[in-house]
């Protein structure tokens, strides 16, 4: 243990090729601090965000997982003193309908170009996985679906359907909301109410007023050549729901909503106002499968809709801690005790399709804003 590791901190070393080199030398597995934040993200955005200035791309974009307080959960191979790879992980509570289930996020996977190869980012997420079960989360989800990533034990599950609505006539029906775009000083201002709307999701990640504040300031609603806005949905009474939406540069005539909640009627008829709003012809927007309101307003309104595997792919952490946090759907379904299988297949099992052996637990949406 080298004498700059921090007292109590942890760190593995094994063996790797150095860049066109057949020799091995000594890599170092170890967890991040916040004096390695700066360098850490400065390596990530030379791999993900070439074109920004080093350390404000990435860590701007996601202010959850490069944050001081969260540091200890960014994984990185060291390699001379340097970074050379690194995963981030992010821990957060899934809410779901009688269950909470502490889930560990993993995403900002890389490795630098002249080091790859060499099964660094193996090593690392092996590490992040052996820690998440010492540390009791119930699940890792991954934010890709890479055969390495399946190599280790991931598994595709779950799904949800991707809606299209596009432009129509305007209805002649006087509307009873107001749709309001917030401009981007005034946004955190609206934290503590859009997180109330949030919360009353079904299917959601724990998520305070404070952390909705830092979502509303991110760089993802700054990014060059991208138009995102945030829309509330104001009734006389109160504010009824929000959607976040952006158009890329690539497809000018079509937004991609990377969050809605509220009232459904009223997110339902909002859509036309939004295309207004910024411009576009159709709007495309997912939308869970439990969710029965929302399904049925997408058949009344022949929207084109599609069922498609959520994002990511999941796998256990602590089978125990898993089992324990979803006793009361299995207790239910006559599923406890539980008696199936190997622990790798438990997500399949639990989250899995009925006509694919699962017991068709939803799982929540993994995209966007509940990824950050």
């Amino acid at each position: 243990m080298d004498e700059h590791w921090p007292a109590g901190a942890t760190c593995d070393f094994v063996k790797f090729l150095e860049p066109g080199n057949k020799m091995t030398k000594d890599v170092t597995i170890k967890r991040g601090t916040p004096e390695m934040l700066e360098t850490l993200g400065s390596m990530v955005d030379r791999v993900y965000r070439p074109s920004r200035q080093p350390g404000s791309g990435m860590p701007k974009e996601f202010p959850h997982l490069f944050h001081p307080l969260n540091a200890h959960n960014l994984f990185y191979a060291e390699y001379q003193g340097n970074p050379v790879s690194m995963i981030g992980v992010l821990k957060q509570t899934l809410i779901m309908p009688a269950c909470s289930i502490p889930v560990a996020s993993i995403g900002s996977v890389v490795t630098l170009p002249e080091y790859r190869g060499q099964q660094l980012a193996t090593a690392v997420l092996e590490k992040v996985f052996q820690s998440m079960d010492d540390e009791g989360q119930a699940l890792c989800l991954i934010s890709g679906e890479r055969q390495l990533y399946q190599r280790l034990g991931c598994v595709k599950t779950g799904r949800m359907f991707t809606v299209r609505a596009r432009a129509s006539s305007p209805s002649k029906k006087t509307p009873a909301f107001l749709i309001r775009r917030i401009a981007g000083e005034d946004r955190s201002s609206y934290a503590s109410q859009l997180a109330g709307i949030y919360r009353q999701e079904p299917y959601r990640f724990q998520r305070s007023a404070q952390e909705m504040s830092v979502l509303l300031n991110a760089l993802w609603f700054q990014r060059s050549g991208f138009h995102q806005e945030l829309f509330v949905l104001e009734t006389p009474a109160s504010i009824a729901g929000y959607i976040v939406a952006f158009v890329t540069p690539s497809e000018p005539h079509q937004a991609h909503i990377m969050e809605w909640a509220g009232n459904r009627e009223i997110i339902g008829e909002a859509w036309p106002k939004v295309m207004e709003e910024l411009g576009v012809q159709s709007v495309i927007f997912h939308v869970h499968e439990r969710d029965w309101w929302m399904r049925r307003l997408v058949e009344e309104r022949n929207w084109e809709k599609e069922s498609v595997p959520i994002q990511g792919t999941l796998k256990t952490a602590h089978v125990d801690t898993l089992l324990q946090s979803v006793r009361p759907l299995l207790e239910e379904l006559g599923e406890w005790p539980w008696r199936y299988g190997k622990e790798g297949d438990v997500p399949s099992r639990l989250f899995g399709l009925p006509n694919e052996g699962g017991l068709g637990i939803p799982f929540v949406l993994t995209d966007d804003l509940n990824y950050i």
